[in-house]
């Protein structure tokens, strides 16, 4: 629980419990005070003897209106106390989430990534692109989540990734990329809506069922990650020290490959002749969408 909950809840606790000794003081007071006869009197008394202003118009007279006064006294002194502090706490942290603004306000990034879902896959994006000093966003609808990642001054957008509106709050149009974790049907939904807002923009999505890859491709993602079987493959790739075509990520053999290109001094190997002709068409976008997905898993 961050810092914003727990001065909210200290806050609430702390007037639960001067409406407690208000309750107490004007009850105790009404029956064991005989100076006392009309519950206003009793509430005044209670005011009075919490507030330690002691006009000396009503007084304990006996002991137990004198023990109640005690409790009124040291527990009215220190619910109130609480009170305030934590009402400045609250006051203090809403400040500064009104400051930082992003939860509900157009970010003004340029060449950024949007990051969309702030899960396990989510919160490793987010730690390479700071290693990277990389420029980024996070969408996420969470409210708690983005409560604490405001806390924590990190870049969010509050909202459904799915809405233009959200997307456009994000800076698509200034984006480098967009990154999409979360489920497959919302995933896709994503894809599209990012693909008709930029279209020349580079979308990487993860998928959590194999069988939806391709469907997710063809609405228009340029890269669909299984983690899991990305993550084996990285393994291999490092253990193997293999190269992977820059077009479909198949493994090739730059020994007995057919297919290669240099491009800005670097040779790149291809599977066969149709990522050939593609990646000669625009080998820039393959390189850009490599660069995005190898930055990952770096």
């Amino acid at each position: 629980m961050n810092e914003f909950y727990r001065s909210n809840k200290r806050l609430t606790i702390s007037l639960m419990v001067l409406l407690g000794i208000f309750i107490l003081g004007t009850i105790g007071f009404l029956i064991f005070e005989e100076s006392v006869e009309k519950p206003f009197d009793s509430l005044y008394m209670t005011i009075v003897t919490m507030t330690t202003v002691g006009y000396g118009d009503y007084v304990p007279t006996n002991d137990a209106s004198r023990v109640i006064a005690s409790i009124v006294m040291i527990g009215g002194i220190a619910a109130g106390v609480t009170a305030l502090q934590s009402l400045f706490d609250v006051a203090v942290s809403k400040s500064i989430r009104q400051e930082l603004g992003l939860p509900e306000r157009r970010v003004k990034m340029k060449d950024h990534y949007i990051i969309c879902g702030y899960g396990h896959v989510g919160m490793e994006l987010m730690t390479q692109l700071s290693e990277k000093d990389e420029k980024f966003v996070i969408i996420e609808k969470s409210e708690s989540i983005v409560e604490e990642l405001v806390e924590e001054k990190i870049p969010v957008i509050r909202g459904d990734a799915t809405h233009e509106n959200v997307l456009k709050r994000a800076g698509i149009d200034h984006a480098k990329a967009i990154f999409i974790a979360m489920n497959d049907p919302t995933n896709l939904v994503v894809v599209v809506t990012a693909r008709m807002m930029k279209p020349e923009i580079v979308i990487v999505s993860e998928v959590e069922d194999p069988v939806n890859a391709d469907k997710i491709k063809r609405v228009g993602a340029d890269s669909v990650i299984n983690c899991h079987e990305m993550g084996a493959k990285v393994m291999m790739k490092r253990a193997r020290q293999v190269v992977l075509c820059p077009v479909c990520g198949i493994e090739v053999d730059p020994k007995t490959v057919e297919y290669k290109m240099d491009y800005e001094g670097i040779t790149y190997y291809l599977c066969g002749p149709e990522c050939y002709e593609a990646f000669v068409k625009n080998p820039k976008r393959f390189i850009d969408i490599k660069r995005t997905v190898d930055s990952t898993g770096d």
